[in-house]
């Protein structure tokens, strides 16, 4: 910032400022203060201004053509913690930011699965968790490579025949397809996931499985796509860690179960206080 006369004139219907102030302003925007947020104003425009509450340093920035020039760097305090109240609701740039940086990561997940990643993946992964060769055993690689999940809901319960199970984050689909066998071809199961690129792979498992009991939705597990009351079963399996607002994830499960449903999940769960830096690490949040 800086405080000083300049001269206006005309160049092809546009205003131009020329003048020692203006040229003082331009080399002012490459100096040396080693800080990201900060004012950075000359002797001139520091008299004239009644800053906020920060810290102050006086300083010196020198250029070949117009010397040296006294300066004052104005840095602002640290913010307080951000501290939501227990039902206040999440800031939307925070939630679209977080939902951006899951999808990116797994439409990779998708795509990509070979590539390796912080978490297992894949038939590797499905066999640690004990899924059942019944289950899984004639599935195409295509099916499983790409399955991501963080437990086994379907040691939580039996799914019956015809039964209606909506599987919430159902990522690449493979909890879709087992459960889409277990309830038989009386039975329907609907998949939900908010990156397009898993449902698009889920889609191409089904066709590939040959299971016509399934089908995928693009949504957000906050504004579920099924009807109230829909669901006898709901499952998930490591997504619900995922969500920002996990308040209203719970409550639209609730939601589209039928009275006297379940709800079988798989997921990573803290016992402990959750630190404030780490709350605010998008990528502990992806993990």
């Amino acid at each position: 910032m800086h405080s000083g006369l300049a001269a206006f004139y005309e160049v092809n219907g546009h205003q131009e400022l020329t003048g020692t102030g203006p040229i003082i302003v331009h080399r002012l925007l490459k100096n040396s203060v080693e800080a990201d947020e900060y004012i950075l104003l000359t002797e001139a425009a520091y008299g004239q201004l009644e800053l906020p509450e920060g810290e102050v340093v006086q300083g010196e920035e020198t250029y070949d053509d117009i010397g040296s020039i006294p300066t004052y760097v104005y840095i602002p305090p640290s913010p307080e913690p951000f501290c939501p109240l227990p039902n206040a609701a999440l800031p939307t740039i925070f939630i679209e930011t977080l939902r951006s940086e899951v999808s990116q990561e797994y439409a990779q997940v998708a795509h990509h699965p070979e590539r390796g990643f912080h978490f297992h993946t894949g038939r590797r992964l499905a066999g640690l968790f004990e899924y059942q060769d019944e289950w899984i055993g004639g599935f195409p690689e295509e099916a499983i490579e790409s399955f991501a999940g963080t437990g086994n809901p379907f040691t939580l319960g039996e799914l019956r025949t015809a039964q209606r199970v909506l599987d919430v984050g159902c990522g690449s689909g493979l909890d879709c397809l087992v459960a889409a066998k277990m309830v038989g071809t009386d039975g329907e199961v609907v998949g939900v996931d908010m990156t397009e690129d898993m449902i698009e792979k889920a889609r191409r498992s089904a066709r590939v499985v040959g299971v016509s009991n399934v089908s995928f939705k693009v949504g957000y597990m906050e504004q579920l796509p099924v009807d109230d009351g829909w669901a006898d079963v709901v499952i998930s399996n490591g997504v619900i860690n995922l969500v920002a607002d996990k308040r209203q994830a719970l409550g639209e499960i609730w939601r589209v179960l039928r009275p006297g449903g379940r709800f079988q999940m798989a997921d990573i769960a803290n016992g402990q206080p959750v630190p404030e830096e780490a709350m605010r690490d998008i990528d502990l949040w992806t993990a």
